[in-house]
């Protein structure tokens, strides 16, 4: 996730590069390390793919740097399943000397003890674990491997006990897509993640094309009504959540669950306000292209096969891109899109808020309706 507050001393600065449709910085970057994965999970297309990885170790390593050297604070390292990749140990340690800090997105199936000392040695900062419900046989099946969930609570537990070893802290998320066939035993998921030693839980919406794995009217209500608010309780007395809201992926109202029942997880946002990730975020695919982020995978903004990432970050693709995002024309995918939504509120509050001339208004930034 983004760390927000390191802007609010850079408001006049970030406004400027907003205005002008030019680069501020990479605050967080995500390399999609590899489509390769381990597991099959109904909602994901990424491992049906029979595609080269084109992200070299080189490559990777060449990216690296360009991002350290534009003022990026952080990568994350996902896939695919990124434990697949022998080298990944070296990028992590090789990111951590470049004082970038590293995130890991893994199943965890494949942490063994040698991996997890060797991610602990690397310089690991925290890891995403993907838990779809604390019942065994709901995992499995939604991640399409029998004996997965006895794998990855085995993978958690080797890391933890490196870092332990190592002296070194690593938060743990744990993640979890909210979908039809695992939604009704998500109120006992907290429990799970604080005996695993997670810090926080992540509730995602499920992105499904073909609409089978969707909550249709019926379960939105039942997962609002029955699960969410216990889960809010438990995940909030564990430290897990820090407001009941998170508990509430769908929304909290009938117009917010409206939406989410078509898939518009952003719930109008982008209508009110502009996404900044343009500005502050990138999106590396393991074919080598640079996407402005995980909502939008296949708007291609440059090829690391063609220019460095510091040249894509600079070029005309992504200025056009920042310019239709400022003058009030979000992509189609924005609308479906559910991460940083918080974020961009807050970064929108900021410039808002911190306006200092009469020129600086919300209008400046993108339509009020």
């Amino acid at each position: 996730m983004y760390n927000v507050a390191r802007l609010k001393g850079q408001v006049e600065s970030f406004r400027g590069a907003v205005e002008r449709a030019e680069p501020f910085r990479p605050l967080m970057v995500k390399l999609k390390l590899t489509w390769q994965c381990n597991l099959a999970c109904p909602m994901c297309h990424y491992w049906r793919r029979d595609l080269p990885t084109a992200l070299t170790t080189d490559r990777v390593a060449r990216t690296l740097d360009d991002l350290a050297a534009l003022g990026c604070a952080k990568v994350h390292f996902s896939g695919g399943e990124p434990t697949i990749r022998p080298d990944l140990p070296d990028l992590i340690a090789h990111a951590r000397q470049l004082k970038l800090r590293v995130a890991l997105t893994t199943n965890a199936t494949l942490i063994t003890r040698d991996l997890a000392k060797r991610l602990a040695r690397a310089g690991l900062n925290s890891v995403c674990v993907s838990i779809d419900s604390p019942v065994r046989s709901v995992h499995d099946h939604m991640r399409g491997a029998p004996g997965a969930f006895k794998r990855t609570v085995a993978g958690v537990r080797e890391l933890r006990r490196s870092a332990q070893r190592h002296g070194t802290p690593l938060p743990i998320r744990i993640n979890t897509v909210v979908a039809r066939e695992n939604y009704a035993t998500l109120d006992k998921l907290p429990a799970l993640a604080h005996a695993l030693g997670a810090q926080s839980l992540l509730l995602m919406p499920v992105d499904d094309r073909t609409s089978a794995l969707v909550l249709n009217k019926r379960r939105l209500l039942d997962y609002n009504q029955r699960i969410a608010p216990a889960l809010a309780s438990r995940a909030l007395a564990f430290g897990l959540m820090r407001q009941i809201s998170e508990a509430f992926p769908f929304g909290m109202t009938k117009p917010e669950l409206a939406s989410s029942r078509d898939g518009r997880y952003a719930r109008g946002l982008y209508e009110r306000q502009p996404c900044y990730a343009p500005w502050t975020h990138a999106l590396v695919a393991a074919d080598a292209r640079v996407a402005p982020c995980c909502g939008a995978p296949f708007v291609t903004l440059g090829e690391l096969h063609e220019q460095s990432f510091a040249e894509i970050w600079q070029g005309e693709a992504y200025r056009h891109l920042r310019e239709l995002i400022r003058d009030g024309t979000p992509l189609p995918e924005c609308a479906t899109c559910d991460t940083f939504l918080a974020e961009n509120r807050i970064l929108h509050q900021y410039l808002i808020s911190n306006s200092q001339s009469p020129s600086h208004n919300e209008t400046d930034l993108g339509r009020t309706r």
